[in-house]
């Protein structure tokens, strides 16, 4: 008996949400039917309000205070077209007789003869004399210089280069680098590099 007195409670409950929800539906389409009527009324006072400018427009038009004038196409002028150009012939050329002029006599100059230079003994045995030592390196012996001589420190090897350029004999070259650094004399690479300062200084 308690179940059925539930039944017909839940019932009621939903018997009311149905209601509340039909009122909602009644009260929107009584808004939707209140905007349909003020449109058609303002749709009617437009009306009314075009009827009024056109009579006014066609009394002030009979009256002559309004005058329309039509549209006047503008004449579309037509392309000229260019007269053609005559171009005049042109005069034959007459080319003139060729000259024949005599063929200059060849005088024959013996080049004077270029004493070939005399390598020193020094040069034959560490190779041609330089003005700069970086001229006396090559780009592989460069990598090796900075990495074996002078600890991967390239401002390091410029700067000594730079110093050793300034010096005035190969004596005061290694002087230097005895004086400043501590290299292994027996490696091939300090007697690669002792090789380069000879043929700076001879």
């Amino acid at each position: 008996m308690n179940e059925l007195i539930k039944y017909f409670e839940s019932l009621e409950a939903r018997i009311a949400t149905l209601e509340a929800r039909v009122a909602q539906l009644e009260k929107g389409q009584q808004t939707i039917a209140n905007g349909f009527q003020e449109l058609s009324v303002h749709s009617q006072q437009m009306g009314e309000h075009i009827l009024v400018i056109k009579n006014l427009l066609q009394e002030a038009q009979e009256k002559g205070e309004l005058v329309i004038e039509p549209e006047v196409a503008e004449p579309v002028a037509e392309p000229e077209i260019p007269e053609p150009i005559i171009e005049p012939e042109p005069e034959p050329v007459v080319e003139p007789e060729p000259v024949v002029e005599p063929e200059p006599e060849i005088e024959v100059v013996e080049e004077p003869k270029v004493e070939e230079e005399v390598a020193s003994p020094k040069a034959a045995i560490y190779g041609k004399a330089v003005d700069d030592i970086r001229q006396a390196i090559s780009l592989g012996d460069r990598f090796l210089y900075q990495r074996e001589l002078f600890g991967q420190n390239a401002e390091l090897m410029q700067r000594t280069l730079t110093e050793l350029n300034e010096l005035g004999s190969f004596d005061e070259a290694m002087l230097y680098i005895s004086e400043r650094f501590q290299w292994d004399t027996e490696s091939n690479t300090y007697q690669q590099f002792v090789v380069t300062l000879h043929r700076r200084f001879g």
